[in-house]
């Protein structure tokens, strides 16, 4: 399977899908004008790694946890429906026993991107490392 590498700009999150290594990562800010062409080939991406991933799990391959890391500055509101439906994937993922560790960086100061962290591994049920870092 290819990776899937964007480089991020004022923006675009940069993003970094590396399948061979299970290091996914999305980071910066995701303000793009036409936030649906720029998510929905992540979505297909995902959920073709995820049928990539089960078809390994079916031939008795055991998998390294597969490690995701969100580590956005800003997300809109718009970002926010297409970043939901990545991680409705990655529940996905989760319910067909592919191991996930799914992390969630945000600022010290940013009690609103940590509180978004909250809900999206609520209403994915998947648990999150939760990290603060300072800008």
């Amino acid at each position: 399977m290819e990776s899937l590498l964007i480089e991020g700009t004022k923006i675009n999150p940069e993003v970094s899908f590396k399948p061979n290594e299970h290091a996914l990562e999305i980071s910066g800010y995701s303000r793009p004008e036409n936030v649906r062409d720029f998510y929905i080939p992540l979505i297909t991406w995902l959920e073709d790694y995820k049928d990539w991933l089960t078809e390994k799990i079916k031939a008795a391959q055991t998998l390294e946890p597969v490690t995701i890391k969100f580590k956005f500055i800003y997300f809109n509101s718009s970002s926010a429906k297409f970043i939901n439906d990545m991680f409705m994937v990655l529940s996905d993922m989760q319910k067909s026993s592919i191991p996930l560790k799914v992390y969630w960086f945000f600022d010290v100061d940013d009690d609103e991107l940590r509180e978004a962290g909250e809900e999206f591994s609520d209403m994915a049920n998947i648990p999150f490392h939760f990290a603060e870092i300072s800008r």
